[in-house]
């Protein structure tokens, strides 16, 4: 007999979301985020432009695809919480996933654009043309920039770990990744402010290096995305926790199977368990609901499980 069974949460408000307090974090940290994305996105490319400095004009249009991120988590990572559905009958969990793949895909972008503005003003260098000396001000913002991406990403590390959301954590290491971005500009910046005209080429290159800053956070984002799409397992740690756990339940006699994914913030267990085949119904879907005490005892309550009893056979 079979015994396939996920605990659901039917909660009022917030879009009925599975995990209300989970959802609750994420949005509130998101929406800290976004609201220091969108400052530093204003005084970047106001400081950028006013101030002549290409580099901050890039950081910028960088801070335009953290604002872009931003949105895309609020809409997407919330539904992820959401329970399953006749429509969506395994939940909302690749709502994330695809939020994952979008952000990176804004980065890419963002990234390219960057990459042929500094080349350009590069190639005009090279030809001769005196770039702009970047004001002394455009530095303070730069500093400013510095230390608020470094707080995002101790805060969204942080949140992310305590909600089991991946899409969070990679979002903490694009603002880790930001911080050093800026510092980066920083260098540029100050050798084009203070070493004279020869020297202000640095302020694209800069700008170049920028793109670099981009494109790691991107990978960062969709690879794991991309492998979550394709149905990865679980890692080989949480794989022989999960196996083990399973194992130490009584009457229980051998793992016939075991599956694993992740959907979202979801880890999705499917077992088939050998039992003694005098059991009963009753009591092999006690067994069934041991295995999933014991797994959420283990990996939090964001896990969906399905286990099947079988009769034993050696």
């Amino acid at each position: 007999m079979g015994a396939n069974h996920a605990h659901q949460i039917n909660l009022a408000g917030l879009m009925d979301l599975h995990g209300l307090k989970e959802a609750k974090h994420i949005r509130r940290v998101v929406v800290i985020g976004c609201a220091v994305n969108l400052f530093l996105m204003i005084l970047k490319l106001t400081f950028g432009f006013v101030g002549h400095s290409e580099a901050l004009v890039a950081d910028g249009f960088h801070s335009i695809g953290d604002v872009g991120t931003d949105i895309i988590m609020l809409a997407f990572v919330g539904i992820s919480f959401r329970k399953p559905t006749k429509h969506f009958s395994y939940g909302y969990g690749k709502f994330e996933t695809f939020a994952s793949m979008l952000v990176s895909g804004i980065l890419l972008t963002v990234s390219v654009f960057i990459a042929v503005e500094g080349i350009e003003s590069i190639r005009d260098y090279i030809a001769g043309e005196v770039l702009p000396r970047p004001d002394g001000w455009t530095l303070v913002a730069i500093v400013v920039a510095i230390f608020s991406k470094e707080f995002l990403f101790r805060f969204y590390r942080s949140a992310g770990k305590q909600t089991r959301c991946n899409a969070l954590v990679s979002a903490g290491w694009h603002h880790r990744s930001d911080a050093l971005a800026s510092v980066t500009t920083l260098i540029g910046v100050s050798f084009a402010h203070f070493l004279g005209e020869e020297w202000r080429v640095l302020d694209p290159c800069a700008s170049l290096v920028i793109v670099i800053f981009i494109l790691i956070p991107a990978c960062r984002l969709f690879f794991p995305a991309f492998r979550e799409l394709m149905e990865g397992s679980v890692s080989k740690h949480d794989y022989e926790d999960a196996y083990g756990i399973m194992k130490s339940v009584e009457s229980v006699r051998d793992i016939k199977m075991l599956r694993t994914r992740k959907s979202g913030p979801f880890l999705i267990f499917d077992a088939e368990v050998g039992v003694d085949g005098k059991m009963t119904v009753e009591e092999e879907y006690s067994i069934s609901c041991e295995i999933e005490t014991r797994l959420k005892d283990k990996f939090g309550k964001n896990i969906r499980v399905s286990v099947i009893a079988i009769p034993f056979s050696k």
